[in-house]
């Protein structure tokens, strides 16, 4: 397992790929980024919904962001991550991803509002904003608005 240090600053975030987007959540959310493991599938559940599986006696749902977001999808590789986000309602989910980049900081001025145009199908309402770091453009999202209150419900059932 790969421990994030956390920290008081509110402008830190975790940066991965999807496909060939650069994506990145609060690091205050992120409890830790794991290699991918095998999951339980659960009959019914949505198709975002990869499985379950134990870590240290914590059931974790992983959702496939790849899905989630209507984008591709690819075999995993070695690089494939899965980052274990907490939601406001307790909830530990795992979140596939392509690959984990690094943990930056960022002055809010730098951080923009949400574009009018998703990219690759992908609904805005999971979009806090769009950062300039460098040359790339980063994607910041709410892992509150990834799922309805519904599914972030149903997700918790299974735990």
């Amino acid at each position: 397992m790969e421990k994030l240090k956390k920290s008081t600053n509110n402008h830190q975030f975790v940066s991965f790929t999807i496909d060939r987007e650069l994506f990145a959540v609060d690091v205050m959310r992120v409890n830790s980024v794991e290699r991918v493991k095998e999951t339980t599938t659960i009959p019914g559940m949505p198709d975002f919904l990869e499985g379950v599986f134990n870590l240290r006696g914590v059931i974790i749902p992983v959702v496939d962001l790849r899905k989630r977001f209507g984008m591709p999808q690819k075999e995993h590789t070695k690089e494939t991550r899965i980052i274990l986000v907490e939601l406001d309602n307790g909830l530990i989910v795992g979140m596939i991803v392509d690959s984990v980049k690094e943990v930056f900081q960022i002055e809010p001025e730098n951080i923009g509002g949400v574009p009018r145009i998703g990219k690759a199908g992908m609904d805005n309402k999971f979009i806090r904003g769009v950062a300039r770091k460098h040359d790339s453009l980063i994607i910041i999202l709410d892992a509150d608005k990834i799922f309805s209150e519904v599914e972030a419900e149903d997700l918790k059932s299974l735990t």
